[in-house]
């Protein structure tokens, strides 16, 4: 498996506040659903990552991830400084889910308390089982997984450099995961990193990571990819799309999966 830049462009509309990219899913419909942790906004992007639809979600800062679960008809987002995930229904109705106070959740307490800063960052669905998937930044990274329903932690698993999630940009102390999508087709999820600069795959059989150096093309010159923030695969499972939180310069890049 391989990756091959296809599209590089400009999404930051800093007159709507879309300027720091935190969170990126692909949208039934097309296009694609993001948060941005500077404002208390949900965005709907274009297929060419131009925010159009905006709704706002008052009182809720640090939105870091977010993901379409069409099978339940409710947006998910997690946000970083309450160690929440959010449930939003079509008719507006938003839930909460406190994380640590979940069934299960007692062995993460420590984590999250440790280093506020580094808590969630991504959430995907698996839309066949329902279940819920987030990721903790890291010290240490960790996949979390939840029930469908939100009611208790299923499964703790810490993402080691073992398991391959290394980086030539980054030690292992300073590897961090900063999105997630679901991948149907590879029975797997996407994983990105910003300051590994790299996009990893886990396959999910056998907790096995692969990752591959994220670059951009500037004055024809391939060139690392910073802040890598939210990963969306296609509906085709045929690319990956990459958001950048870089201010005024955020991206959206686009990969064909080969």
């Amino acid at each position: 498996m391989s990756l091959s830049l296809v599209n590089s462009r400009e999404i930051a509309e800093p007159s709507i506040g879309f300027t720091e990219p935190s969170g990126l899913s692909a949208a039934d419909e097309g296009g694609f659903w993001s948060v941005s942790d500077n404002v208390t906004r949900l965005f709907r992007l274009d297929h060419k990552g131009k925010p159009g639809k905006r709704d706002d979600l008052s009182g809720e800062p640090q939105l870091e991830g977010i993901a379409e679960d069409l099978p339940r008809q409710r947006l998910l987002m997690v946000r970083e400084d309450t160690t929440e995930i959010l449930s939003l229904a079509p008719d507006g109705t938003l839930t909460r889910f406190r994380l640590l106070t979940l069934p299960g959740a007692e062995g993460l307490v420590a984590h999250f308390q440790a280093d506020e800063n580094n808590g969630l960052e991504g959430i995907t669905v698996d839309p066949e089982t329902g279940a819920v998937l987030i990721i903790k930044e890291r010290w240490p990274r960790l996949l979390i997984e939840l029930a469908p329903d939100l009611s208790r932690v299923v499964r703790i698993q810490e993402l080691s450099a073992a398991m391959g999630f290394v980086s030539a940009a980054a030690q292992d102390d300073k590897l961090d995961l900063s999105g997630l999508a679901w991948d149907a087709w590879r029975k797997g999820v996407w994983i990105t990193s910003d300051t590994g600069q790299a996009v990893f795959f886990l396959d999910l059989s056998s907790m096995t990571a692969r990752g591959w150096a994220l670059m951009d093309a500037g004055k024809k010159k391939l060139h690392p990819v910073s802040n890598a923030e939210g990963v969306a695969l296609s509906l085709d499972g045929d690319f990956l799309h990459v958001i950048t939180d870089d201010g005024k310069k955020s991206r959206l890049l686009t990969y064909r999966i080969d």
